[in-house]
């Protein structure tokens, strides 16, 4: 599991953990991220704001191969996630050479600052319910720049969390703004 926590503005903290026979225990260091430049609530898309809950990591883009378990794409320049709320691909990564183009709005997978390097995909809003927000990523933070809606990390860090993650083990994400005091009480995670 991988937990978001003690979020003030639009700064947490994250650390990552494995459950044993005596509960979660911590196995990394504790890394500072930025989240949404509105904090932590998100209610709908462009909203600034980073969702609050419990995700599955679902798979793992970036500009080149990277040491991971998960499954991994290749982002080329044609490669986008579209957050047009009226297209049949809203909260989709797809090849914009391969569908029909009838969205209006999008983020370039490869972008020219690079902080999409790498990207964990975070399986918010699976069900791509309009307008409820799209395209929630772990990527390479822009300094202490807030996201509008991600969460951006340091890249040395976000390299040792793709190489720690594992399918096989169903990796999830805990985003709450609880201290670490309260890291799996309130959601009954794995207790």
């Amino acid at each position: 599991m991988v937990k978001v926590y003690d979020a003030r503005g639009h700064t947490a903290k994250m650390a990552w953990f494995e459950k044993s026979t005596e509960g979660w225990r911590q196995v990394s260091d504790e890394w500072p991220v930025t989240i949404g430049r509105n904090g932590l609530g998100k209610e709908r898309e462009g909203d600034g704001k980073t969702p609050v809950g419990y995700y599955p990591l679902v798979d793992v883009y970036g500009y080149e191969t990277i040491d991971t378990k998960m499954p991994f794409f290749r982002s080329d320049e044609k490669l986008i996630c579209v957050d047009d709320t009226a297209s049949r691909y809203y909260n989709r990564i797809v090849d914009k050479t391969r569908v029909i183009e009838e969205f209006s709005s999008f983020e370039r997978m490869r972008r020219d600052d690079d902080l999409y390097r790498y990207v964990i995909t975070v399986g918010y809003n699976r069900t791509r319910t309009p307008g409820r927000g799209s395209c929630i990523f772990i990527h390479i933070a822009n300094g202490d720049k807030p996201t509008a809606g991600c969460i951006g990390m340091p890249e040395k860090a976000l390299e040792k969390l793709l190489r720690w993650l594992d399918p096989k083990k169903r990796p999830v994400i805990l985003i709450e703004r609880w201290k670490p005091a309260a890291r799996f009480a309130r959601l009954g995670v794995g207790e």
